[in-house]
Protein backbone atom coordinates (compact mmCIF):
# COMPACT_ATOMS: atom_id res chain seq x y z
CA UNK A 1 0.00 0.00 0.00
CA UNK A 2 2.87 2.56 0.56
CA UNK A 3 3.41 2.70 -2.89
CA UNK A 4 -0.57 4.06 -3.58
CA UNK A 5 0.88 7.12 -0.67
CA UNK A 6 1.31 9.24 -3.22
CA UNK A 7 -2.07 9.35 -4.33
CA UNK A 8 -3.18 11.39 -1.10
CA UNK A 9 -3.59 14.59 -2.64
CA UNK A 10 -5.99 13.07 -5.33
CA UNK A 11 -7.95 11.51 -2.57
CA UNK A 12 -7.70 14.97 -0.24
CA UNK A 13 -8.97 17.22 -3.50
CA UNK A 14 -12.45 14.62 -3.79
CA UNK A 15 -12.35 14.31 0.04
CA UNK A 16 -16.35 15.60 -0.33
CA UNK A 17 -17.24 13.39 -2.69
CA UNK A 18 -15.68 10.36 -0.73
CA UNK A 19 -17.22 10.84 2.51
CA UNK A 20 -20.53 11.23 0.99
CA UNK A 21 -19.99 7.79 -0.33
CA UNK A 22 -18.39 6.22 2.51
CA UNK A 23 -21.61 6.75 4.25
CA UNK A 24 -24.00 6.13 1.86
CA UNK A 25 -21.99 2.56 2.30
CA UNK A 26 -22.71 2.45 5.92
CA UNK A 27 -26.95 3.17 5.10
CA UNK A 28 -26.58 0.49 2.11
CA UNK A 29 -25.09 -2.09 5.02
CA UNK A 30 -27.56 -0.85 7.35
CA UNK A 31 -30.44 -1.87 5.19
CA UNK A 32 -28.93 -4.95 3.80
CA UNK A 33 -28.43 -6.51 7.20
CA UNK A 34 -31.33 -5.28 8.81
CA UNK A 35 -33.60 -6.70 6.17
CA UNK A 36 -33.13 -10.55 7.02
CA UNK A 37 -34.58 -9.75 9.99
CA UNK A 38 -38.12 -9.67 8.61
CA UNK A 39 -37.44 -13.05 6.90
CA UNK A 40 -36.71 -15.05 9.92
CA UNK A 41 -39.62 -12.90 11.49
CA UNK A 42 -42.36 -14.21 8.77
CA UNK A 43 -40.28 -17.88 9.31
CA UNK A 44 -41.35 -17.75 12.75
CA UNK A 45 -44.52 -16.25 12.30
CA UNK A 46 -45.67 -19.17 9.95
CA UNK A 47 -44.00 -21.83 12.06
CA UNK A 48 -47.61 -21.39 14.00
CA UNK A 49 -50.96 -20.30 13.53
CA UNK A 50 -50.56 -17.21 11.72
CA UNK A 51 -52.36 -14.39 9.94
CA UNK A 52 -51.35 -14.00 5.84
CA UNK A 53 -51.54 -10.26 6.87
CA UNK A 54 -48.61 -10.70 9.11
CA UNK A 55 -46.29 -12.41 6.42
CA UNK A 56 -46.90 -10.00 3.53
CA UNK A 57 -45.82 -7.38 6.29
CA UNK A 58 -42.72 -8.93 7.27
CA UNK A 59 -42.36 -9.50 3.28
CA UNK A 60 -43.08 -6.07 2.20
CA UNK A 61 -40.74 -4.01 4.88
CA UNK A 62 -38.20 -6.78 3.33
CA UNK A 63 -38.91 -5.43 0.07
CA UNK A 64 -38.61 -1.75 1.47
CA UNK A 65 -35.39 -2.29 2.78
CA UNK A 66 -33.72 -3.92 -0.07
CA UNK A 67 -35.20 -1.10 -2.00
CA UNK A 68 -33.88 1.35 0.08
CA UNK A 69 -30.41 -0.58 0.17
CA UNK A 70 -30.58 -0.30 -3.57
CA UNK A 71 -31.22 3.46 -4.03
CA UNK A 72 -28.36 4.09 -1.35
CA UNK A 73 -26.44 2.09 -3.95
CA UNK A 74 -26.40 3.86 -6.49
CA UNK A 75 -25.71 7.08 -4.71
CA UNK A 76 -22.03 5.67 -3.65
CA UNK A 77 -21.48 4.97 -7.30
CA UNK A 78 -22.70 8.05 -8.19
CA UNK A 79 -20.37 9.68 -5.70
CA UNK A 80 -16.85 7.27 -5.55
CA UNK A 81 -16.70 6.22 -9.13
CA UNK A 82 -17.69 9.86 -10.48
CA UNK A 83 -14.69 11.17 -8.20
CA UNK A 84 -12.10 8.33 -9.56
CA UNK A 85 -12.83 9.70 -12.39
CA UNK A 86 -12.20 12.86 -12.33
CA UNK A 87 -8.82 11.59 -10.14
CA UNK A 88 -7.68 9.81 -13.59
CA UNK A 89 -8.67 13.13 -15.44
CA UNK A 90 -6.24 15.05 -13.08
CA UNK A 91 -3.92 12.50 -12.82
CA UNK A 92 -3.62 12.03 -16.80
CA UNK A 93 -2.99 16.10 -17.03
CA UNK A 94 -0.50 15.99 -14.39
CA UNK A 95 1.71 12.58 -16.01
CA UNK A 96 1.18 14.93 -19.51
CA UNK A 97 2.36 17.93 -17.70
CA UNK A 98 5.20 16.56 -15.85
CA UNK A 99 6.08 14.82 -19.36
CA UNK A 100 6.67 18.35 -20.95
CA UNK A 101 9.16 19.64 -18.07
CA UNK A 102 11.51 16.59 -18.54
CA UNK A 103 14.99 17.10 -20.55
CA UNK A 104 15.64 15.66 -23.44
CA UNK A 105 17.91 13.67 -21.96
CA UNK A 106 15.23 11.61 -20.03
CA UNK A 107 13.54 10.80 -24.05
CA UNK A 108 16.74 9.85 -24.99
CA UNK A 109 17.15 6.90 -22.48
CA UNK A 110 13.16 6.60 -22.62
CA UNK A 111 11.03 4.90 -25.27
CA UNK A 112 8.05 6.39 -26.20
CA UNK A 113 6.02 2.94 -26.18
CA UNK A 114 7.40 2.49 -22.40
CA UNK A 115 5.62 6.45 -21.96
CA UNK A 116 2.46 5.89 -23.53
CA UNK A 117 1.58 2.25 -21.64
CA UNK A 118 2.65 4.18 -18.75
CA UNK A 119 0.13 6.71 -19.24
CA UNK A 120 -2.66 4.03 -20.68
CA UNK A 121 -2.73 0.85 -19.49
CA UNK A 122 -0.78 2.00 -15.66
CA UNK A 123 -2.98 4.66 -15.37
CA UNK A 124 -5.81 2.72 -16.07
CA UNK A 125 -4.87 0.29 -13.25
CA UNK A 126 -4.49 3.07 -10.40
CA UNK A 127 -7.96 4.74 -11.69
CA UNK A 128 -9.65 1.30 -10.77
CA UNK A 129 -8.56 1.18 -7.14
CA UNK A 130 -9.15 5.06 -6.57
CA UNK A 131 -12.71 3.83 -7.90
CA UNK A 132 -14.05 0.32 -7.53
CA UNK A 133 -10.82 -0.69 -5.35
CA UNK A 134 -12.28 1.74 -2.35
CA UNK A 135 -15.62 1.22 -2.82
CA UNK A 136 -15.30 -2.26 -2.86
CA UNK A 137 -12.80 -2.54 -0.15
CA UNK A 138 -15.21 0.06 2.21
CA UNK A 139 -18.41 -1.99 1.57
CA UNK A 140 -16.36 -5.39 2.35
CA UNK A 141 -15.15 -4.33 6.16
CA UNK A 142 -18.50 -2.75 6.66
CA UNK A 143 -21.00 -5.94 5.32
CA UNK A 144 -18.27 -7.35 7.23
CA UNK A 145 -18.60 -5.83 10.35
CA UNK A 146 -22.46 -5.44 10.43
CA UNK A 147 -23.24 -8.73 9.04
CA UNK A 148 -20.69 -10.43 12.13
CA UNK A 149 -22.34 -8.28 14.83
CA UNK A 150 -25.78 -9.66 13.36
CA UNK A 151 -24.98 -13.09 13.73
CA UNK A 152 -23.00 -12.65 17.05
CA UNK A 153 -26.69 -11.23 18.64
CA UNK A 154 -28.43 -14.47 17.41
CA UNK A 155 -25.72 -16.77 18.33
CA UNK A 156 -21.51 -16.00 19.46
CA UNK A 157 -21.11 -19.70 19.10
CA UNK A 158 -21.79 -20.29 16.16
CA UNK A 159 -20.52 -16.90 14.73
CA UNK A 160 -17.30 -18.23 15.96
CA UNK A 161 -17.70 -21.41 14.40
CA UNK A 162 -18.75 -19.51 10.83
CA UNK A 163 -15.56 -17.48 11.07
CA UNK A 164 -12.67 -20.53 11.71
CA UNK A 165 -11.72 -20.46 7.99
CA UNK A 166 -10.70 -16.54 8.46
CA UNK A 167 -6.87 -16.80 9.02
CA UNK A 168 -6.47 -19.40 6.50
CA UNK A 169 -8.29 -16.39 4.75
CA UNK A 170 -5.72 -14.01 5.79
CA UNK A 171 -2.85 -16.15 5.04
CA UNK A 172 -4.11 -16.87 1.50
CA UNK A 173 -4.90 -12.85 0.94
CA UNK A 174 -1.12 -12.62 2.07
CA UNK A 175 1.08 -14.93 0.05
CA UNK A 176 -0.93 -14.82 -3.37
CA UNK A 177 -1.38 -11.47 -3.05
CA UNK A 178 2.33 -10.36 -3.10
CA UNK A 179 2.61 -12.99 -5.96
CA UNK A 180 -0.24 -11.03 -7.86
CA UNK A 181 1.65 -7.73 -7.58
CA UNK A 182 4.72 -9.19 -9.20
CA UNK A 183 2.87 -11.31 -12.03
CA UNK A 184 1.30 -7.87 -12.00
CA UNK A 185 4.42 -6.02 -12.81
CA UNK A 186 6.04 -7.87 -15.37
CA UNK A 187 2.70 -8.11 -17.70
CA UNK A 188 2.59 -4.20 -17.62
CA UNK A 189 6.32 -4.29 -18.46
CA UNK A 190 5.26 -6.99 -21.33
CA UNK A 191 3.00 -4.41 -22.25
CA UNK A 192 5.07 -1.28 -22.63
CA UNK A 193 7.21 -3.34 -24.77
CA UNK A 194 4.60 -4.37 -27.02
CA UNK A 195 3.01 -0.73 -27.00
CA UNK A 196 7.45 0.38 -28.31
CA UNK A 197 7.46 -2.09 -31.27
CA UNK A 198 4.08 -1.25 -32.56
CA UNK A 199 4.99 2.73 -32.34
CA UNK A 200 8.30 2.04 -33.79
CA UNK A 201 6.88 -0.12 -36.84
CA UNK A 202 4.03 1.58 -37.84
CA UNK A 203 5.81 5.02 -37.70
CA UNK A 204 8.43 3.06 -39.37
CA UNK A 205 6.03 0.89 -41.84
CA UNK A 206 7.76 1.99 -45.14
CA UNK A 207 11.32 1.11 -44.13
CA UNK A 208 10.13 -2.20 -42.75
CA UNK A 209 8.18 -2.81 -46.40
CA UNK A 210 11.28 -1.45 -48.31
CA UNK A 211 13.50 -3.79 -47.09
CA UNK A 212 11.17 -6.25 -46.71
CA UNK A 213 10.71 -7.51 -42.92
CA UNK A 214 7.19 -7.85 -42.69
CA UNK A 215 7.58 -11.16 -41.79
CA UNK A 216 10.08 -10.92 -39.92
CA UNK A 217 8.49 -8.05 -37.79
CA UNK A 218 5.69 -10.05 -37.48
CA UNK A 219 7.28 -12.33 -35.97
CA UNK A 220 9.07 -10.39 -33.41
CA UNK A 221 5.92 -8.94 -32.61
CA UNK A 222 4.39 -12.35 -32.24
CA UNK A 223 7.14 -13.42 -29.91
CA UNK A 224 6.25 -10.18 -27.60
CA UNK A 225 2.64 -10.75 -27.68
CA UNK A 226 2.91 -14.40 -27.04
CA UNK A 227 5.20 -13.48 -23.40
CA UNK A 228 2.49 -11.26 -22.62
CA UNK A 229 -0.15 -14.13 -22.92
CA UNK A 230 2.10 -16.63 -21.23
CA UNK A 231 2.09 -13.83 -18.48
CA UNK A 232 -1.54 -12.72 -18.44
CA UNK A 233 -2.40 -16.91 -18.40
CA UNK A 234 0.13 -17.33 -15.35
CA UNK A 235 -1.34 -14.30 -13.36
CA UNK A 236 -5.57 -15.29 -14.34
CA UNK A 237 -4.38 -19.29 -12.82
CA UNK A 238 -3.23 -17.86 -9.61
CA UNK A 239 -6.21 -15.59 -9.31
CA UNK A 240 -8.52 -18.87 -10.09
CA UNK A 241 -6.54 -20.80 -7.73
CA UNK A 242 -7.34 -17.46 -5.31
CA UNK A 243 -10.91 -17.21 -5.58
CA UNK A 244 -11.43 -21.28 -5.73
CA UNK A 245 -9.93 -21.38 -2.46
CA UNK A 246 -11.88 -18.48 -1.36
CA UNK A 247 -15.41 -19.88 -2.22
CA UNK A 248 -13.82 -23.60 -0.62
CA UNK A 249 -13.58 -21.56 2.58
CA UNK A 250 -16.58 -20.14 2.74
CA UNK A 251 -18.49 -23.93 2.27
CA UNK A 252 -16.86 -25.51 4.95
CA UNK A 253 -18.24 -22.37 6.86
CA UNK A 254 -21.40 -23.08 6.20
CA UNK A 255 -21.20 -26.91 7.36
CA UNK A 256 -20.28 -26.74 10.91
CA UNK A 257 -23.11 -23.31 11.13
CA UNK A 258 -26.14 -25.98 9.62
CA UNK A 259 -24.97 -28.79 11.96
CA UNK A 260 -24.59 -26.70 15.34
CA UNK A 261 -27.62 -24.83 14.25
CA UNK A 262 -29.84 -27.80 13.54
CA UNK A 263 -29.07 -29.30 17.05
CA UNK A 264 -30.32 -25.86 18.72
CA UNK A 265 -33.39 -25.60 16.72
CA UNK A 266 -33.93 -29.33 17.74
CA UNK A 267 -33.17 -28.13 21.13
CA UNK A 268 -35.36 -25.44 20.98
CA UNK A 269 -32.40 -22.86 22.15
CA UNK A 270 -32.94 -21.48 18.30
CA UNK A 271 -35.94 -21.02 16.19
CA UNK A 272 -36.29 -21.91 12.50
CA UNK A 273 -36.48 -18.04 11.89
CA UNK A 274 -33.27 -17.38 13.48
CA UNK A 275 -31.24 -20.25 11.69
CA UNK A 276 -32.17 -19.13 8.42
CA UNK A 277 -31.67 -15.72 9.34
CA UNK A 278 -28.44 -16.68 10.12
CA UNK A 279 -27.65 -18.92 7.14
CA UNK A 280 -28.80 -15.74 5.08
CA UNK A 281 -26.03 -13.39 6.78
CA UNK A 282 -23.36 -16.32 6.15
CA UNK A 283 -24.30 -16.24 2.41
CA UNK A 284 -24.59 -12.58 2.57
CA UNK A 285 -20.35 -12.61 3.74
CA UNK A 286 -19.79 -15.07 0.27
CA UNK A 287 -19.62 -11.94 -2.03
CA UNK A 288 -17.22 -9.44 0.31
CA UNK A 289 -14.88 -12.48 1.07
CA UNK A 290 -14.74 -13.13 -2.45
CA UNK A 291 -14.52 -9.40 -3.59
CA UNK A 292 -11.36 -9.75 -0.74
CA UNK A 293 -9.61 -11.63 -3.44
CA UNK A 294 -10.85 -9.30 -6.12
CA UNK A 295 -9.97 -6.17 -4.35
CA UNK A 296 -6.87 -7.37 -3.61
CA UNK A 297 -5.84 -7.93 -7.28
CA UNK A 298 -6.98 -4.52 -8.17
CA UNK A 299 -4.58 -3.16 -5.05
CA UNK A 300 -1.68 -5.29 -6.23
CA UNK A 301 -2.21 -4.43 -9.52
CA UNK A 302 -2.47 -0.01 -8.39
CA UNK A 303 0.45 -0.32 -6.56
CA UNK A 304 2.64 -2.38 -9.06
CA UNK A 305 1.22 0.59 -11.78
CA UNK A 306 1.88 3.66 -9.26
CA UNK A 307 5.46 2.54 -8.42
CA UNK A 308 5.94 2.85 -12.18
CA UNK A 309 3.79 6.34 -12.48
CA UNK A 310 6.06 7.49 -9.68
CA UNK A 311 9.53 6.43 -11.37
CA UNK A 312 8.03 9.51 -14.23
CA UNK A 313 6.92 11.51 -11.46
CA UNK A 314 10.00 11.52 -9.18
CA UNK A 315 11.95 12.27 -12.63
CA UNK A 316 13.39 15.84 -12.36
CA UNK A 317 14.30 17.99 -15.68
CA UNK A 318 18.36 18.58 -15.62
CA UNK A 319 17.59 22.12 -17.18
CA UNK A 320 15.61 24.06 -14.89
CA UNK A 321 14.54 27.37 -15.16
CA UNK A 322 15.20 30.10 -12.83
CA UNK A 323 13.17 31.27 -10.00
CA UNK A 324 12.56 34.89 -10.59
CA UNK A 325 13.48 37.13 -13.56
CA UNK A 326 15.59 39.93 -12.73
CA UNK A 327 16.27 41.20 -16.55
CA UNK A 328 14.18 43.50 -18.52
CA UNK A 329 10.86 42.78 -20.49
CA UNK A 330 10.49 42.98 -23.77
CA UNK A 331 12.27 41.65 -27.33
CA UNK A 332 16.04 40.53 -26.93
CA UNK A 333 18.03 42.18 -29.68
CA UNK A 334 20.22 39.03 -29.87
CA UNK A 335 23.66 39.51 -29.34
CA UNK A 336 25.73 36.19 -28.57
CA UNK A 337 28.84 35.53 -26.77
CA UNK A 338 30.39 31.97 -26.03
CA UNK A 339 32.81 32.00 -23.57
CA UNK A 340 35.07 29.57 -23.21
CA UNK A 341 32.44 26.87 -23.69
CA UNK A 342 32.87 23.28 -23.11
CA UNK A 343 30.03 20.20 -23.29
CA UNK A 344 30.19 16.72 -22.89
CA UNK A 345 27.06 14.11 -23.01
CA UNK A 346 26.22 12.75 -19.72
CA UNK A 347 27.69 9.63 -18.97
CA UNK A 348 30.77 10.65 -21.63
CA UNK A 349 32.39 13.64 -19.28
CA UNK A 350 35.70 11.86 -20.30
CA UNK A 351 34.82 12.95 -23.83
CA UNK A 352 34.29 16.64 -24.80
CA UNK A 353 32.09 17.09 -27.52
CA UNK A 354 33.02 21.18 -27.75
CA UNK A 355 36.25 22.02 -26.38
CA UNK A 356 36.59 25.51 -25.06
CA UNK A 357 34.63 27.31 -27.48
CA UNK A 358 34.92 31.34 -27.21
CA UNK A 359 33.19 33.60 -30.00
CA UNK A 360 30.69 36.38 -30.20
CA UNK A 361 28.27 37.20 -32.72
CA UNK A 362 26.81 40.89 -33.15
CA UNK A 363 22.60 41.65 -33.00
CA UNK A 364 21.61 41.51 -36.51
CA UNK A 365 24.99 40.01 -37.71
CA UNK A 366 24.25 36.55 -40.01
CA UNK A 367 26.75 34.00 -38.83
CA UNK A 368 27.42 30.40 -40.43
CA UNK A 369 29.22 27.44 -38.93
CA UNK A 370 30.36 24.91 -40.77
CA UNK A 371 32.48 21.90 -39.96
CA UNK A 372 32.98 17.92 -40.95
CA UNK A 373 30.48 15.66 -39.61
CA UNK A 374 31.14 15.19 -35.90
CA UNK A 375 32.78 18.56 -35.32
CA UNK A 376 30.10 19.78 -32.94
CA UNK A 377 28.10 21.91 -34.65
CA UNK A 378 24.57 21.19 -33.63
CA UNK A 379 25.94 20.49 -30.11
CA UNK A 380 27.18 23.94 -30.37
CA UNK A 381 23.53 25.95 -31.39
CA UNK A 382 21.61 23.00 -29.15
CA UNK A 383 23.28 25.02 -26.40
CA UNK A 384 21.76 28.60 -27.07
CA UNK A 385 17.81 27.36 -26.72
CA UNK A 386 19.17 25.36 -23.56
CA UNK A 387 18.71 22.15 -25.13
CA UNK A 388 21.53 21.28 -23.01
CA UNK A 389 23.73 23.16 -20.81
CA UNK A 390 27.28 23.65 -20.98
CA UNK A 391 29.73 21.68 -18.55
CA UNK A 392 32.40 24.45 -18.64
CA UNK A 393 32.40 28.30 -19.39
CA UNK A 394 29.09 30.75 -20.05
CA UNK A 395 26.84 31.50 -23.51
CA UNK A 396 25.66 35.10 -22.88
CA UNK A 397 22.50 36.78 -24.79
CA UNK A 398 22.89 40.59 -24.87
CA UNK A 399 25.40 40.22 -21.61
CA UNK A 400 23.35 37.78 -20.02
CA UNK A 401 23.74 34.09 -18.95
CA UNK A 402 21.23 32.20 -20.85
CA UNK A 403 21.36 30.11 -17.52
CA UNK A 404 19.59 33.41 -15.82
CA UNK A 405 16.85 33.78 -17.90
CA UNK A 406 13.25 32.13 -17.65
CA UNK A 407 13.31 29.45 -20.40
CA UNK A 408 10.20 30.50 -21.64
CA UNK A 409 11.51 33.71 -22.28
CA UNK A 410 14.63 32.59 -23.21
CA UNK A 411 13.04 29.94 -25.72
CA UNK A 412 10.33 32.58 -27.09
CA UNK A 413 13.04 34.70 -28.57
CA UNK A 414 14.91 31.81 -30.64
CA UNK A 415 13.24 30.49 -33.80
CA UNK A 416 14.97 26.76 -33.96
CA UNK A 417 14.86 24.90 -36.77
CA UNK A 418 16.87 21.10 -36.40
CA UNK A 419 18.19 18.77 -38.67
CA UNK A 420 15.20 16.49 -38.27
CA UNK A 421 11.96 18.29 -39.52
CA UNK A 422 8.47 17.33 -37.21
CA UNK A 423 4.88 18.31 -38.80
CA UNK A 424 1.90 17.71 -36.25
CA UNK A 425 -0.85 15.70 -38.00
CA UNK A 426 -2.98 19.28 -38.66
CA UNK A 427 -3.29 21.97 -41.77
CA UNK A 428 -0.17 23.48 -42.97
CA UNK A 429 -1.49 26.98 -42.06
CA UNK A 430 -1.49 25.63 -38.26
CA UNK A 431 1.77 24.20 -38.30
CA UNK A 432 3.20 27.33 -39.44
CA UNK A 433 1.40 28.89 -37.11
CA UNK A 434 2.01 26.58 -33.78
CA UNK A 435 4.46 29.15 -32.07
CA UNK A 436 2.67 32.03 -32.60
CA UNK A 437 0.44 33.18 -30.03
CA UNK A 438 -1.74 36.22 -32.45
CA UNK A 439 -2.97 33.26 -35.09
CA UNK A 440 -3.04 35.76 -37.53
CA UNK A 441 -3.17 34.39 -41.14
CA UNK A 442 -1.51 36.82 -42.59
CA UNK A 443 1.65 35.98 -40.39
CA UNK A 444 1.76 32.92 -41.87
CA UNK A 445 1.10 33.97 -45.33
CA UNK A 446 4.24 36.09 -44.69
CA UNK A 447 6.25 33.60 -43.29
CA UNK A 448 5.64 31.12 -46.56
CA UNK A 449 6.59 33.56 -48.92
CA UNK A 450 10.01 33.86 -46.49
CA UNK A 451 10.62 30.44 -46.85
CA UNK A 452 9.63 29.96 -50.47
CA UNK A 453 6.71 27.70 -49.64
CA UNK A 454 3.82 29.70 -50.52
CA UNK A 455 3.43 28.68 -54.44
CA UNK A 456 3.57 25.39 -53.60
CA UNK A 457 0.87 25.68 -50.83
CA UNK A 458 -1.15 27.81 -53.43
CA UNK A 459 -0.96 24.44 -55.76
CA UNK A 460 -2.88 21.97 -53.01
CA UNK A 461 -6.45 21.96 -53.23
CA UNK A 462 -7.20 23.00 -50.27
CA UNK A 463 -3.92 25.49 -49.62
CA UNK A 464 -3.23 26.34 -46.39
CA UNK A 465 -5.80 24.12 -45.13
CA UNK A 466 -4.40 20.63 -46.44
CA UNK A 467 -4.50 18.52 -44.02
CA UNK A 468 -0.43 16.61 -43.43
CA UNK A 469 -0.35 12.89 -42.98
CA UNK A 470 1.48 11.81 -39.52
CA UNK A 471 4.99 13.81 -40.02
CA UNK A 472 3.97 15.35 -42.78
CA UNK A 473 4.32 12.50 -44.85
CA UNK A 474 2.54 13.81 -47.98
CA UNK A 475 5.06 16.56 -48.45
CA UNK A 476 8.30 16.55 -49.97
CA UNK A 477 11.12 16.38 -47.86
CA UNK A 478 11.89 19.69 -49.12
CA UNK A 479 8.61 21.14 -48.47
CA UNK A 480 8.72 19.69 -44.80
CA UNK A 481 11.61 21.63 -44.53
CA UNK A 482 10.86 24.80 -46.19
CA UNK A 483 7.26 24.18 -43.67
CA UNK A 484 9.49 23.81 -40.40
CA UNK A 485 11.21 27.20 -41.28
CA UNK A 486 8.03 29.21 -42.15
CA UNK A 487 7.12 28.39 -38.77
CA UNK A 488 9.85 29.46 -37.24
CA UNK A 489 9.83 32.51 -39.07
CA UNK A 490 6.15 32.92 -38.00
CA UNK A 491 7.36 33.19 -34.58
CA UNK A 492 9.59 36.81 -35.14
CA UNK A 493 12.12 35.50 -32.60
CA UNK A 494 15.13 38.04 -32.38
CA UNK A 495 17.50 35.26 -32.96
CA UNK A 496 16.87 32.55 -35.70
CA UNK A 497 18.94 29.09 -35.16
CA UNK A 498 18.76 27.14 -38.54
CA UNK A 499 20.39 23.62 -38.16
CA UNK A 500 21.34 22.31 -41.52
CA UNK A 501 17.56 22.96 -42.36
CA UNK A 502 17.76 23.46 -46.31
CA UNK A 503 19.68 20.56 -47.54
CA UNK A 504 16.42 19.16 -48.91
CA UNK A 505 15.88 22.34 -51.41
CA UNK A 506 17.92 22.93 -54.46
CA UNK A 507 21.01 25.21 -54.48
CA UNK A 508 17.91 28.07 -56.53
CA UNK A 509 15.51 27.55 -53.69
CA UNK A 510 18.13 28.04 -51.18
CA UNK A 511 19.43 31.09 -52.50
CA UNK A 512 15.81 32.46 -52.91
CA UNK A 513 15.27 31.73 -48.79
CA UNK A 514 18.58 33.27 -48.17
CA UNK A 515 17.80 36.52 -50.07
CA UNK A 516 14.26 36.28 -48.29
CA UNK A 517 16.06 35.81 -44.72
CA UNK A 518 18.22 39.38 -45.54
CA UNK A 519 15.81 41.44 -46.41
CA UNK A 520 12.90 41.01 -44.62
CA UNK A 521 14.73 39.89 -40.99
CA UNK A 522 17.87 42.65 -41.10
CA UNK A 523 17.57 43.07 -37.40
CA UNK A 524 17.31 39.43 -36.44
CA UNK A 525 20.40 37.32 -35.49
CA UNK A 526 21.37 34.24 -38.39
CA UNK A 527 23.17 31.35 -36.95
CA UNK A 528 23.22 28.88 -40.08
CA UNK A 529 24.75 25.38 -39.83
CA UNK A 530 24.95 24.04 -43.34
CA UNK A 531 27.68 21.77 -45.46
CA UNK A 532 26.92 23.99 -48.54
CA UNK A 533 29.87 26.52 -49.08
CA UNK A 534 26.79 28.22 -51.73
CA UNK A 535 24.93 29.11 -48.50
CA UNK A 536 27.22 30.45 -46.24
CA UNK A 537 29.16 32.16 -48.31
CA UNK A 538 27.09 35.23 -48.05
CA UNK A 539 27.24 35.58 -44.52
CA UNK A 540 28.88 38.02 -42.62
CA UNK A 541 31.25 35.51 -40.51
CA UNK A 542 32.12 31.55 -41.00
CA UNK A 543 32.86 29.79 -37.75
CA UNK A 544 34.95 26.42 -38.78
CA UNK A 545 35.11 23.56 -36.05
CA UNK A 546 37.25 20.93 -35.73
CA UNK A 547 37.25 18.08 -33.03
CA UNK A 548 34.80 20.80 -31.33
CA UNK A 549 37.33 23.44 -31.40
CA UNK A 550 37.13 26.79 -33.37
CA UNK A 551 39.48 26.04 -36.41
CA UNK A 552 38.79 29.72 -38.02
CA UNK A 553 36.67 32.47 -38.31
CA UNK A 554 36.35 34.90 -40.64
CA UNK A 555 34.61 36.43 -43.87
CA UNK A 556 34.58 33.91 -47.14
CA UNK A 557 36.81 35.69 -48.76
CA UNK A 558 39.26 35.78 -45.57
CA UNK A 559 39.05 32.12 -45.14
CA UNK A 560 39.61 31.63 -48.69
CA UNK A 561 42.79 33.86 -48.36
CA UNK A 562 44.24 31.64 -45.68
CA UNK A 563 44.26 28.88 -47.56
CA UNK A 564 43.38 26.42 -44.92
CA UNK A 565 40.34 24.30 -43.53
CA UNK A 566 37.71 26.31 -45.00
CA UNK A 567 39.65 26.15 -48.87
CA UNK A 568 39.47 22.78 -48.80
CA UNK A 569 35.97 22.26 -47.84
CA UNK A 570 35.93 25.08 -50.63
CA UNK A 571 37.63 22.95 -52.90
CA UNK A 572 36.08 20.05 -52.60
CA UNK A 573 32.61 21.50 -52.93
CA UNK A 574 33.74 23.31 -56.44
CA UNK A 575 35.45 19.44 -57.50
CA UNK A 576 32.09 17.64 -56.69
CA UNK A 577 29.95 20.14 -58.25
CA UNK A 578 32.07 20.12 -61.64
CA UNK A 579 32.06 16.03 -61.31
CA UNK A 580 27.76 16.38 -61.07
CA UNK A 581 27.52 18.94 -64.32
CA UNK A 582 29.73 16.17 -66.13
CA UNK A 583 27.65 13.11 -65.15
Amino acid sequence: MKNLLSLKKYLYNYRHKLFYGVVCIIVTNIFAVYAPRFIGEAIDIMSGSFLLRDVLEKVGLYILFSALGGVFLFLVRQNIIVASRKMEFDLKNDYYAHLQTLSREFYDRTSTGELISRGTNDLNAVRDFLGPGIMYSVNTFFRLLMAVIAMMTISPWLTLLALIPAPFLSYSVYRIGRSIQKRTKSIQESYADITDLLQENISGIRVVRNFTREDDETERFRKLNETYYERNLSLAKLQALFFAILTALLALSLIPVIWVGGINVINGTMTIGNIAQFIIYVSMLSWPIISIGWVTNIIQKAASAQRRLDEIFNETPDIESPSADTGENGNIPGRIEFRNVSFSYPGNSGQKVLDNISFAVESGSKVAIVGATGSGKSTLVNLLPRLHDPVEGAILLDGRDIRTIPLEKLRRHIGFVPQTNFLFSDTIANNINYGNRSRDPDTVVEASRMANLYDDITDFPDGFETMLGEKGINLSGGQKQRTSIARALAWKPGVLVLDDSLSAVDTGTEANIFKSLLEKLPETTLLIISHRISTVKNCDRIVVLKDGRVAESGSHEELLAQGKLYAELYNQQLLEDEIESLS
